[in-house]
């Protein structure tokens, strides 16, 4: 059925509106951060790359993105190891429950983050471990561990068993099978799992905001100075912010519609 040209230049019309809606308070913010105009507003002043300076020289900025890569990076190491093996281990494992168990490992997904994190902290209060950058890495491998073995397990799903009979009759053994036939064969959904758990975890503020302490993260270091008054060089940060998070975004969902 051939569609109406009308209908269709209302189905352009409606997409356009929505890009805009959901694009354009970041598309203001990347505009303003090259604004000479220390006020977010307009007219437009010049063209400035002074506050990606006053960025780059601010040491709790760059502390905190330290911060914030660290501990993605360690989130995202760990979350995939364990999404790994969780995949592996339901592919081989035969139960009635397999189903009640997959359930039961993503249900930190459903979980709102402000109740996630108030608990984790009541947790880490009463086990008396101090606030820090570690208790934000655990906080945020509750949540994106589930993730990766969503990821991963979808991926692996997709591999025959026959691969793994043909590599077992020809005298490998299982863990030689695991590294050599199912761990490649899985490799883009691992990347793709690693990407997207690093970018949740570098960009997540509420659980981070809880348990942090005195290791702030950069989400909760914006938030701290946002208190005091909205300055330039935060749409900096936004911006590079959002360019690091959407590259990553990108590229793990070009990884996992990846099929050969």
């Amino acid at each position: 059925m051939k569609q109406s040209p009308k209908l269709k230049l209302v189905g352009w019309i409606y997409l356009i509106l929505a890009m805009i809606f959901v694009l354009g308070p970041i598309l203001v913010t990347i505009a303003f951060s090259f604004n000479l105009d220390r006020f977010s507003s307009l007219p437009w002043r010049g063209f400035t790359l002074q506050w990606y300076e006053k960025m780059f020289s601010n040491e709790d900025i760059i502390h905190s993105l330290g911060n914030s890569v660290m501990l993605g990076v360690c989130v995202s190491l760990t979350a995939v190891l364990l999404g790994f093996t969780g995949a592996y281990g339901l592919r081989h494992w035969k139960s009635k429950w397999k189903g009640a168990y997959m359930l039961a490992s993503i249900s930190p997904l459903a979980v709102p983050w402000t109740l996630m994190g108030l608990a984790l902290l009541i947790f880490f209060n009463r086990i008396n471990l101090p606030m820090s950058v570690v208790t934000v890495w655990i906080s945020h491998v509750v949540f994106t561990a589930p993730l990766a073995l969503t990821i991963i397990n979808a991926r692996m799903q997709t591999i025959p068993k026959s691969m793994e009979n043909a590599a077992w009759d020809l005298g490998a053994g299982s863990l030689q099978t695991m590294f050599l036939v199912i761990l490649p064969q899985t490799l883009p959904g691992i990347v793709a799992a690693a990407l997207l758990t690093f970018t949740i975890s570098f960009d997540e503020f509420i659980i981070a905001w809880f348990v942090c302490g005195f290791d702030q993260t950069l989400p909760v270091y914006i938030y701290s100075i946002i208190r005091s008054g909205v300055s330039p060089t935060i749409n900096a940060i936004g911006t590079m912010v959002f360019c690091i998070s959407i590259t990553l975004v990108s590229i793990a969902q070009v990884l996992q519609r990846k099929k050969d």
